[in-house]
């Protein structure tokens, strides 16, 4: 899957307006992720339970949609990171 399908994927599942929350959990994963006492298992939850929270006040409701949304948000923003990250790795040990 490339940058291209996960977008049109991401598009075609998320509202407009919950897109902006991927990004703002790939930075807030970034920081966790070099954050000494946060432990590597927890990032998924936390970045769930900030997606969550963030999409409910950018839909600015508390729905079954704006849950889920924060949700697919999360995983984009996990599925993004790990397509990043093995694919740079593939490609310095290929070096």
């Amino acid at each position: 899957m490339n940058q291209t399908e996960l977008l049109a994927l991401a598009q075609q599942y998320m509202a407009d307006k919950a897109l902006i929350v991927v990004v703002v959990l790939l930075v807030l994963g970034y920081f966790l992720k070099r954050t000494p006492r946060v432990q590597d298992w927890s990032i998924p939850w936390l970045l769930m339970l900030a997606g969550i929270v963030l999409a409910c006040g950018i839909l600015q409701a508390v729905t079954v949609e704006s849950v889920v949304q924060g949700i697919l948000a999360a995983g984009v923003a996990s599925l993004t990171h790990q397509l990043w990250k093995q694919t740079t790795e593939k490609r310095e040990s290929e070096q």
